[in-house]
């Protein structure tokens, strides 16, 4: 009986390859010291990320030193306790206005700011988590400055329009798993209560945030298109609910769609091509 042919051996890794996996995890492990400390939302101690991370605190302790020589982390001296670092906004802020829908919608927002002197955003969602960056005055939106925000899904115009062209069963499951809590009177927070919403907003094009997210202020937002029809930022425009009202409302919301429509036609939408 002939023997079986023997597997062919891997080729053993040389001592670089080996180093190189161990800088790639190194690298995941260094993430998920920034992901905890994101969300836990409050300084934590080395021993505290060993035990959320299932790692020895020496690992931890170095890995949070690295990040510190960066700014991506800081350590309080008394204490020990680590947070994110201020290093993480300079990179955000990067991230946030270099990109091609950035360089089309600040001229927009800046028009429209102009015209109605409220605050004017743009607004993405991120692990259903909607990142707003706010352009104050029609000076700031000029100058290229931003203030970045997170806001919640379910209290938002800018999360409302997010999330209503998202697959239902997904929109449920995140609604689930991060909860709906009241901000104000009149949030939205049961599941089916907010699908209801999501339906509207897809019908009328636009979502409103009557004071649901904070007591006296009123904010409107339409969805940005891109080339494919799909849903991919919102503009929002708003400010005091007392002035943010009746006929002055319904002429906010008209510009504010008009400017989401600009913006989506100069990335490429065409009406065709809409999604949802």
């Amino acid at each position: 009986m002939a023997a079986k042919p023997s597997k062919p051996k891997k080729p053993a890794m040389g001592a670089a390859e080996v180093l190189d996996l161990s800088l790639i995890k190194s690298v995941g492990k260094a993430i998920a010291v920034l992901q905890e400390l994101y969300q836990a939302g409050r300084p934590l101690r080395i021993v505290d990320l060993a035990e959320l991370l299932d790692t020895s605190s020496s690992t931890v302790s170095r890995l949070v030193s690295t990040l510190a020589a960066a700014g991506l982390v800081e350590q309080e001296p008394e204490t020990g306790r680590c947070y994110l670092g201020l290093g993480l906004a300079l990179l955000g802020n990067s991230a946030l206005g270099r990109r091609e829908l950035d360089l089309v919608a600040l001229p927009a927002m800046a028009e429209l700011s102009a015209e109605f002197k409220e605050y004017i955003s743009l607004s993405r969602l991120h692990k259903w988590k909607v990142v707003i960056m706010r352009g104050r005055t029609l000076e700031t939106l000029r100058r290229d400055i931003t203030m970045v925000s997170v806001v919640p899904v379910h209290g938002s115009a800018p999360g409302k329009v997010l999330a209503a062209w998202q697959d239902a069963r997904y929109v449920r499951q995140m609604l689930a798993e991060n909860g709906m809590d009241a901000f104000t009177s009149r949030t939205i927070t049961t599941v089916d209560a907010f699908m209801e919403e999501l339906g509207r907003v897809r019908k009328a094009g636009f979502a409103l945030d009557d004071e649901e997210l904070i007591k006296g202020l009123r904010h409107v937002a339409a969805p940005i298109y891109d080339h494919r029809g799909q849903v991919v930022a919102t503009i929002s425009a708003g400010g005091s609910a007392h002035r943010v009202s009746g006929a002055q409302l319904e002429k906010l919301t008209a510009a504010t769609i008009r400017c989401a429509t600009d913006v989506s036609r100069l990335l490429g939408f065409r009406l065709a091509t809409a999604t949802g």
